[in-house]
């Protein structure tokens, strides 16, 4: 389920104002003739008149010129912030992985590359996004936890990639290694180089609250998701698969739900500095607090290569 807030917009009206000009009109039923006015006199109301007007339009002549800069100000603005996101998004997005994850009915054991997954049942959904051009993934431990805790021969991942021009294909993932201590794990896919595209790995020990971030993931299997936000919190702990607490969690108001996991948590330069991994949801709605969470990307960096290495730590095998 989806929620959509419908947000009140606020409108503005500018007061209006008339300036009416004054003259006298002679009176039709006069008929004797007047004595035209002094010189001084006629100068003197002018005079007046002219600095009456003055005062008058000089007020809306400073909002008009005031509206006038914020009206420049925010056309300035929102091109550059909206064609930054695009950016981050137009970067990044190749780098996003789709991760199904499948059992095969009995009689496909034997079967072979794409006819493996026919009539397969997809038992969840998830993300990760490219490590290295080998072709290692790196998602979230409960999302490949079946595969790894398989012992029917009948678990399988398939991974979906998107390449430079848009166009879809998949792999079958392989697990390397997993940790449930810090709910990471890396699959390797057999894909030549040149197809993949490595995220640009940040740091985590420097963030701040406030400081802008995004999301991709694949929601509900809908691929390739921005959702926007900010840090929302630092050293937060929040409980990892195998029961054990995962310090320095980041948390985020960027929407992370059902099938996010897995996808990296990306700063303002394209930068992934998380794991999204967990969110608080509302009792019996399964929908998504605000409150969300990732891992941070300086624990990733730490695990990952030593799983590449030596595979799964001996005390996490099944």
């Amino acid at each position: 389920m989806i929620k959509i807030s419908n947000h009140g917009s606020i409108t503005r009206r500018a007061g209006m104002a008339t300036l009416t000009s004054l003259h006298s009109v002679p009176s039709p039923s006069s008929t004797s003739p007047r004595k035209p006015p002094s010189t001084s006199l006629s100068s003197s109301r002018f005079t007046r008149r002219t600095s009456s007007i003055a005062l008058l339009a000089s007020p809306l002549l400073f909002i008009s010129d005031n509206n006038a800069k914020a009206e420049e100000k925010k056309d300035e603005f929102q091109p550059d912030e909206e064609e930054r996101v695009v950016f981050i998004f137009e970067e990044t997005s190749p780098s996003v992985v789709f991760i199904k994850d499948l059992e095969l009915p009995a009689r496909n054991r034997e079967a072979d590359g794409e006819d493996e997954f026919r009539d397969a049942k997809v038992e969840g959904t998830g993300s990760g996004f490219v490590w290295d051009k080998m072709g290692h993934i790196v998602t979230n431990y409960h999302v490949v936890e079946k595969l790894a805790n398989d012992r029917s021969g009948l678990q399988r991942c398939q991974v979906f990639f998107e390449d430079m021009n848009g166009n879809t294909f998949s792999r079958e993932g392989k697990l390397v290694g997993y940790d449930p201590a810090y709910d990471l794990a890396v699959l390797k896919v057999d894909v030549e180089g040149d197809k993949l595209r490595p995220a640009s790995i940040g740091s985590s020990h420097d963030l701040l609250v406030g400081q802008s971030c995004f999301a991709i993931g694949n929601p509900y299997g809908y691929d390739h998701t921005l959702t926007t936000g900010v840090v929302s919190g630092l050293g937060r702990e929040i409980p990892s698969p195998n029961g054990r607490a995962i310090r320095g969690a980041i948390q985020t108001d960027a929407a992370i739900n059902a099938g996010n996991s897995g996808g990296p948590l990306i700063d303002s330069y394209g930068h992934v500095i998380g794991v999204n991994t967990a969110t608080f949801t509302r009792k019996g709605s399964g929908i998504s607090s605000g409150v969300n969470f990732a891992i941070p990307i300086d624990i990733v960096r730490q695990t990952v290569p030593y799983l590449i290495v030596y595979g799964t730590p001996f005390n996490n095998r099944f």
